[in-house]
């Protein structure tokens, strides 16, 4: 699918959203079969409707109105070894360039970031109960 309907459906879920909220979009887990070995890998369906992004360990920020950028996405940085093993990663700059983020980060800076995207914001929109085990 192209860029440009993933940028109209996000478009749509902003315009949805009060200027004082923000949407948290997180990436399904991943289900282990047995001790190292995984089930097949499947996206959640929001996050892979909204922008496409196939990979685990990953959270999109949408916030209406960020002079910054609405559209934030969170995921695992490159890493040429876990690579060898799980296969290719898009990274920071693959999130940007082939899904259209407005900012990326890696996972292990969202708390650190994600105060600052929530400063101001008076709702946040967030699925609950997805993960319960």
């Amino acid at each position: 699918m192209s860029t440009a309907n993933y940028r109209r459906r996000r478009r749509v879920l902003l315009d949805a959203l009060a200027p004082a909220a923000v949407a948290i979009v997180p990436a399904a887990a991943e289900a282990v079969r047995s001790h190292d070995v995984h089930h097949p890998f499947r996206q959640s369906s929001d996050l892979s409707y909204l922008c496409g992004f196939p990979e685990p360990e990953a959270l999109a920020v949408f916030a209406p109105r960020r002079k910054e950028g609405e559209f934030v996405l969170f995921c695992r940085p490159r890493d040429e070894k876990r690579e060898l093993w799980d296969g290719p990663r898009a990274g920071v700059e693959g999130a940007q360039s082939d899904y259209g983020a407005d900012q990326a980060y890696p996972m292990g800076e969202l708390d650190a970031v994600l105060p600052t995207l929530l400063e101001g914001r008076r709702r946040v929109c967030y699925p609950l109960g997805l993960d319960l085990d």
